[in-house]
């Protein structure tokens, strides 16, 4: 059988090939209709045929991707600003002598448990952010030779080591910061695929992050999944539906899916 392997949110899922009868770069042009569905993003006139147009990210994860990627923009804007104001505020203890109450420990910082917690299956974004360790460690480390220039009476060489932080760590780390919200955004490119029961006609669209590859998989590379339905919980009850079985042909296993069941 040949399939081939889609992307919606850290979940990797499959479909026959058979059961797709196109894919096309998702252009949100579809026309809305009454629904309380908050995934049924509305029918789309194709081939001559109005096909429901369904966002699987939301029907899988209840939420779509495009609505996480904008959250995780928002996340690194701010801690972005929490290390600019972290400086500053340590700048303000030099200048007045007032305690620095914030975390010199990079690990404790909001960003800090973030990074040390956060994983992705982006690996662009994932490489733009293995460069944040060294000058958001940096940036951390500035605090103990500050308040040691303080401790020592050396109030103008710490203003001095500050202003020369600010211009090469933290304008370092701000750009990492830019470069990984342009990365979380320029690589969302939604597809969708238009599936079918007859090899002829669309019968429904599902709207997925990316294709990710297409595979060969042999019969004793499915394993059934009919037992570890019960271990589901509260998901769509649709979804439950189309998971047909677990592939392991490729590097990473995949979700098999039945769109026919989906409706």
């Amino acid at each position: 059988m040949e399939v081939v392997n889609f992307r919606v949110g850290n979940r990797l899922v499959a479909f026959n090939i058979l059961d797709i009868l196109l894919t096309e770069k998702f252009t949100n042009d579809q026309t809305s209709v009454p629904t309380d569905d908050s995934a049924f993003l509305g029918v789309k006139d194709f081939m001559g045929v109005p096909t429901p147009i369904y966002d699987l990210s939301i029907a899988m994860n209840k939420t779509s991707t495009k609505h996480q990627n904008k959250e995780l923009v928002e996340l690194l804007h701010l801690r972005e600003k929490d290390h600019v104001d972290w400086l500053d505020a340590l700048e303000n203890t030099a200048r007045t002598g007032i305690e620095f109450t914030k975390a010199k420990d990079p690990h404790q910082c909001a960003f800090g448990k973030w990074y040390d917690s956060f994983t992705t299956t982006n690996m662009d974004l994932a490489e733009v952010l293995k460069k944040f360790d060294a000058p958001h460690k940096a940036i951390h480390n500035l605090a103990d030779s500050v308040l040691t220039l303080l401790e020592q009476d050396k109030q103008t060489e710490a203003l001095t080591l500050i202003e020369v932080e600010r211009n090469s760590t933290l304008a370092s780390l701000r750009r990492l910061f830019a470069t990984a919200r342009d990365q979380v955004e320029v690589t969302y490119k939604p597809v969708t695929v238009f599936t079918t029961t007859d090899g002829r006609r669309p019968k429904l669209g599902f709207v997925v992050d990316k294709v990710e590859d297409s595979l060969h998989v042999e019969k004793d590379q499915i394993r059934s999944l009919d037992e570890i339905k019960q271990y589901t919980g509260d998901i769509d009850h649709r979804v439950a539906n189309m998971i047909n079985g677990l592939l392991t042909a490729g590097h990473t296993n995949s979700i098999l899916l039945s769109p026919q069941a989906f409706i």
